[in-house]
């Protein structure tokens, strides 16, 4: 007969539609008290939901003796009759090589490993041990830190339909409880004495000061507004997914995501920041590094008056505006500089752009006046006034070229400001020049002081594209 402990557990997994039927769920067992609870618990019922198990642990390698923690599950498990399986990871290696906390780096080691044990054995849910008292102390500790409502929430039950909690109903005491009814000894972990960590001190410290001086049920009341604030979370994360989609300009196709500045500003500054909070987890997935502060430069980038700025943000992304257009982006854009000579008349390819120029030499009909092209991927010159050798590259400082039409001439740079063209592009944008003469800015215009006169008699056709798009 199963105990009152794991009935309430099935209720609770039933009541959430966790498990499904034939199912294959990773059960992750530190060998704490939580986990070990979760496993039998899980164990215990298995036959009653028709799914089937199989046992992972990750050690961290963060202690001397971690490595008595996986001997320790693998025996749980095998007295289970139950396979198992385990892998050794240096998170503090990891956590430098990522550039991230200890912390952020292990639940990151944590769930790559669960990823790739789910893929190699078939599962398709990862049973958690958190439980009600874990809740309570992460919103004190959200709360402690200036969290918002994602924060505040606590820790979901199902997440991305893939991990479950089954235990988040029970305090730590009920599972000790249940632990004892067994004949279950858990391994202790010393860490969860270091009150050098802040959920140490909030679980031995703070929790037990506001239950004796101020509310005896301060666990209930703080995991009643989890609840609350969850499910209002929750229906604000459906507005701004709305919100998010209607401003967004691109699918959403990493590593960039962009946005228009306009229809962003139409929204309530709530919504606003949950749009740049989506933006970013539209990228990593998880976003535990990324804090109000950073929140409120990138709204600070957005509201201010300067059309292009950035800023960097942790796990190596970037947000940068460039006008009314809002970029995330994994990596900041970096292009390098290059410059091929061009085939004249010939064909040159632009290994950086993918693209290539075909040029030839015509000569002038003498009662038929050529169609001009508009500069964008093709133009028209005077040959006579071009000097060879002829070069494609990227922009230098201090170029200038005097656009067609126009009276003067103009720096490349404020020629690009006055369209409005993203910084960030710029430098991708190829230009044709003679010796320091820039003849044509490719998409953009040619030099007046090489257009097609009424006495030019030779003149230089230029022809730009894709690779296999021109001939």
């Amino acid at each position: 007969m199963q105990s009152r402990f794991v009935q309430d557990m099935h209720r609770f997994i039933s009541k959430q539609n966790m498990i499904k039927e034939g199912e294959t769920v990773l059960v992750a067992v530190s060998g704490g008290a939580d986990s070990l609870a979760l496993l039998y618990g899980l164990y215990e019922m298995r036959e009653l939901m028709k799914c089937h198990l199989h046992v992972v642990h990750l050690n961290h390698s963060l202690r001397d003796n971690s490595s008595e923690d996986a001997d320790f599950v693998h025996k749980h498990a095998t007295c289970l009759v139950l396979p198992f399986t385990s892998h050794t990871v240096d998170v503090s290696r990891l956590a430098e090589e990522w550039k991230l906390s200890i912390e952020t780096a292990g639940r990151k080691a944590r769930y790559e490993f669960f990823d790739t044990v789910s893929a190699d054995v078939g599962a398709t849910k990862v049973a958690l041990g958190h439980q009600q008292d874990d809740i309570t102390e992460t919103v004190l500790m959200n709360l402690i830190r200036g969290g918002g409502s994602d924060g505040l929430k606590g820790i979901a039950p199902i997440r991305d339909d893939k991990y479950i909690r089954p235990l988040t109903i029970f305090t730590r005491q009920e599972i000790e409880a249940y632990l004892k009814s067994i004949n279950l000894i858990p391994r202790e972990d010393p860490t969860n004495a270091d009150m050098h960590h802040l959920r140490n001190r909030v679980r031995h410290e703070l929790l037990p000061l506001l239950e004796r001086e101020y509310n005896p049920n301060i666990r209930v009341g703080l995991s009643r507004t989890a609840a609350i604030i969850g499910s209002e979370s929750d229906y604000l994360d459906e507005l701004t997914r709305k919100a998010f989609n209607h401003c967004l300009l691109n699918e959403v196709n990493p590593p960039s995501i962009a946005l228009s500045r306009d229809t962003f500003l139409h929204y309530h500054i709530a919504i606003q920041r949950r749009i740049i909070r989506l933006s970013v987890s539209e990228l990593k997935g998880t976003m535990p590094d990324f804090t109000f502060q950073h929140s409120n430069s990138i709204l600070d980038i957005i509201l201010g008056d300067k059309p292009n700025a950035k800023i960097t943000l942790p796990n190596r992304i970037q947000f940068r505006r460039a006008y009314q257009n809002l970029f995330f982006e994994r990596e900041a854009i970096k292009t390098e500089k290059y410059q091929y000579p061009l085939n004249v008349p010939g064909r040159t390819t632009v290994a950086q752009l993918n693209t290539e120029i075909i040029t030839k030499i015509y000569e002038m009909p003498d009662n038929e006046p050529p169609t001009i092209p508009n500069g964008i991927c093709e133009a028209l010159l005077d040959f006579s006034k071009i000097k060879l050798p002829l070069q494609i590259r990227n922009r230098r400082k201090g170029d200038r070229i005097q656009p067609h039409g126009m009276q003067g001439t103009k720096k490349i740079k404020d020629y690009f400001m006055g369209l409005k063209v993203p910084q960030c592009e710029r430098d991708r944008i190829p230009i044709i020049v003679s010796s320091d003469a820039v003849l044509w800015i490719i998409g953009f215009t040619t030099s007046d002081k090489h257009k097609l006169q009424s006495e030019t008699r030779k003149c230089l056709h230029l022809q730009y594209g894709k690779i296999d798009n021109i001939s």
